[in-house]
């Protein structure tokens, strides 16, 4: 329970930040998806039901704060914690290198997904062509600030005790 609620924790307050702080964190034109990192990390730390809940958290408060149409990131969001979050059980969770890997395949899921999305509500969705290299310049940017996020859970984790 005391696991949950600091994760619960970290997520609203990450969202603040990603809202307002991290704006000012931009690299390239790009701003790192550091909710998505959160979500990566807890669903590998924890199971696919978990994973899940941890997404549908934080695609709802995108959803409900920032955008119009009302379930596309918390779609998003809950099918990357929930499908991350079930081969979890079967990987070597101390390993860094799987987190870093499954932000990177988390991050172009996101993008790709949430293109087709837009694209078939009939949002002006620019051209696929034109977008890739932001998607590219994302996945990496997003798999190297995965690294000093993942050490910062753990970090918070060890001094909470808790496992």
């Amino acid at each position: 329970m005391k696991k949950i609620n600091i994760i619960v924790i970290i997520v609203v307050i990450n969202f603040i930040f990603q809202t307002s702080l991290y704006n000012y964190l931009d690299i390239f034109g790009l701003i790192p998806n550091i909710s998505l990192i959160f979500v990566v990390i807890f669903a590998m730390m924890t199971n696919g039901i978990k994973g899940g809940a941890i997404g549908i958290i934080t695609g709802m408060l995108y959803d409900i704060m920032l955008y119009d149409v009302f379930g596309v990131y918390t779609l998003i969001y809950f099918i990357i914690g929930s499908v991350i979050g079930s081969f979890s059980e079967d990987v070597n969770r101390e390993n860094y290198i799987l987190y870093s890997i499954a932000t990177m395949l988390a991050t172009l899921f996101f993008h790709v997904l949430l293109y087709i999305l837009l694209f078939f509500l009939k949002y002006n969705v620019e051209n696929i062509g034109y977008i890739v290299k932001n998607i590219l310049l994302q996945m990496v940017f997003n798999t190297v600030v995965s690294i000093f996020v993942l050490k910062f859970v753990v970090y918070l984790f060890d001094k909470f005790s808790v496992k």
